[in-house]
C-alpha cells in the first residue's frame, strides 16, 4: 500500500479539541516543552494579525496490538502553546525545570561560559493537563496550585474560532516494517531541517516507535555513571559505546571506527548507528544487528551487563571521559557484543589494571588535552578491550 499525504486547516478551537480528547497525542519521545512565554505570546500575535503560521504534521499510526492513534510529529511547541492561551495557564519554571545533563563525548570545553544550555527546558508536556481533565473548567480546577500562573492574553472564544492552523496529515503503509522505516526516515528529515533538537530527543525520534530499544539504547542502570567536569555533569552516552563497539566488531580494525566522524561529527555517527538498528541500513559500517542479536533479542545480555556493574562495584563520578572510556569500553564490548561476562571475583585485579592504564593515558599532555581526538579514543578502544580480555569468566 502507497503512502499518502492529506493537507487541510483546522480552527484552534478543533486542535484545542483533538488534544483534549487525545485524537492527537505525543509520542514517547517528545517529552519536553521548550518555549518561554514570550514565544507563546509572539505566536498568539502572529495569528491575530493574520500571518503565516508554519503547519504542523501529524501521522496515523498502528501500533503492535493494531490500534490506532494519531502522533503530532512535527509542531508540538505551536499546538502545547495554543491550549495554553486557550486555559490561561502557564507552567511554572521552578516547577518544572528538566534537571537535564549533556553527554560524556571526550568534548571537554564548555560552550556556554557557565549558562545552562537548558534553561528553558521543561519536564512537562501538555499532557500534564489532559490528565486533569477533558475541558478547560475540569482542567483549571484540577491543576496543582503553584504550579501554573496566568498568562494575561484575556483572549475570548471567538478567537480560537476564527483564527487557523494548517496541517498535512500523513497515512504510511499499513506493514509495520515499512511504517517504521516511513517514519524513522521522516523524523531524520525534519531534525536535520527544523530547529536541532536537543541530542537525547533527537536520538529518540529514530527508536521511539519501537519502545523495545529504549532498553537498548537507553537503560535506566547506566544513568547514574558520569564525568564531572569543572562543575558540569556529564552523563554516560550508552548509545556511543554501543556505536563505537559494533564499528569494531564489523571492521575488526580499530583504525576504521568513526573514520571521518570526529569532534562534533561523532554525533552524526551515532544517530547513523541508531539508524542501523531501527531501519537496516548503515550496515556495512555497523553490521547487521541480527547477526549480534538474532531476532533483537538483547534482553538477556543487557541485563547480564547490569548484574555485572552491580558486582563490579565501579565508581557513578569519572574526572575524565578518558577514565569513563577505559572502564565501558571494553565491558560493553564483551558483555553485549561477544556475549562474554565478567569475572567479577577478581575486580580488584581488574580494576587496578584499569586505572594504571588510565593515569598513563592522563600523563599524555595531548591525549589529556584532546581525548576527543580518535587517534585517542582508538587507543582507548585497544586497550580497554584488551584488559577485559583477561577478566573474563
Amino acid at each position: 500500500m502507497n503512502n499518502h499525504v492529506y493537507y487541510g486547516e483546522y480552527s484552534l478551537a478543533f486542535w484545542i479539541e483533538l488534544i483534549l480528547t487525545r485524537k492527537i497525542i505525543l509520542p514517547k519521545y517528545q517529552r519536553h516543552f521548550v518555549w518561554n512565554l514570550e514565544r507563546l505570546t509572539t505566536l498568539m500575535a502572529t495569528f491575530r494579525e493574520n500571518r503565516f503560521v508554519p503547519p504542523v504534521t501529524i501521522g496515523s499510526f498502528v501500533r503492535p496490538d493494531g490500534s490506532k492513534c494519531n502522533y503530532i510529529i512535527d509542531g508540538q511547541q505551536r499546538l502545547t502553546s495554543i491550549m495554553l492561551a486557550y486555559l490561561d495557564l502557564f507552567p511554572d519554571k521552578d516547577s518544572y525545570k528538566a534537571h537535564l545533563q549533556s553527554l560524556a563525548n571526550g568534548e571537554e570545553s564548555l560552550d556556554n561560559d557557565g549558562v545552562d544550555p537548558y534553561d528553558n527546558v521543561l519536564e512537562w508536556n501538555f499532557k500534564y493537563l489532559t490528565d486533569r481533565g477533558n475541558n478547560k473548567q475540569d482542567i483549571q480546577r484540577n491543576v496543582e496550585e503553584g504550579n501554573y500562573k496566568s498568562i494575561g492574553l484575556r483572549l475570548d472564544a471567538n478567537f480560537f474560532h476564527e483564527h487557523f492552523l494548517g496541517f498535512s496529515y500523513i497515512v504510511p503503509a499499513s506493514n509495520a516494517t515499512d511504517q517504521q522505516c516511513y517514519y524513522t526516515k521522516m523524523f531524520r528529515e525534519i531534525n536535520i531541517q527544523g530547529v536541532q533538537l536537543m541530542t537525547l530527543e533527537s536520538r529518540r525520534s529514530l527508536y521511539f516507535l519501537n519502545e523495545r530499544y529504549e532498553q537498548l539504547f537507553e537503560p535506566s542502570f547506566v544513568v547514574k555513571y558520569h564525568v564531572n567536569l569543572v562543575g558540569e555533569k556529564q552523563q554516560l552516552d550508552f548509545a556511543r559505546y554501543l556505536c563505537l563497539m559494533a564499528a569494531y566488531k564489523k571492521s575488526e580494525s580499530v583504525y576504521k571506527v568513526a573514520r571521518g566522524y570526529s569532534g562534533k561529527r561523532m554525533e552524526v555517527y551515532v544517530e547513523n548507528y541508531i539508524y542501523s538498528v531501527v531501519s537496516s541500513e548503515f550496515e556495512d559500517v555497523f553490521g547487521k544487528f541480527s547477526d549480534i542479536f538474532p531476532n533483537a533479542n538483547f534482553e538477556e545480555d543487557v541485563e547480564h551487563l547490569k548484574m555485572d556493574l552491580q558486582q563490579l562495584d565501579f565508581p557513578e563520578e569519572y574526572p575524565s571521559i578518558i577514565n569513563l572510556d577505559m572502564y565501558f569500553l571494553g565491558l560493553v564490548y564483551h558483555v553485549l557484543f561477544c556475549h562474554q561476562r565478567i569475572d567479577t571475583t577478581r575486580k580488584d585485579g581488574l580494576k587496578r589494571k584499569l586505572e594504571e592504564q588510565i593515569s598513563s593515558f592522563r600523563g599524555e599532555d595531548k591525549h589529556a588535552q584532546v581525548p576527543a581526538q580518535l587517534q585517542y579514543l582508538r587507543k582507548r578502544i585497544l586497550k580497554s578491550i584488551e584488559i577485559y580480555n583477561e577478566y573474563l569468566q
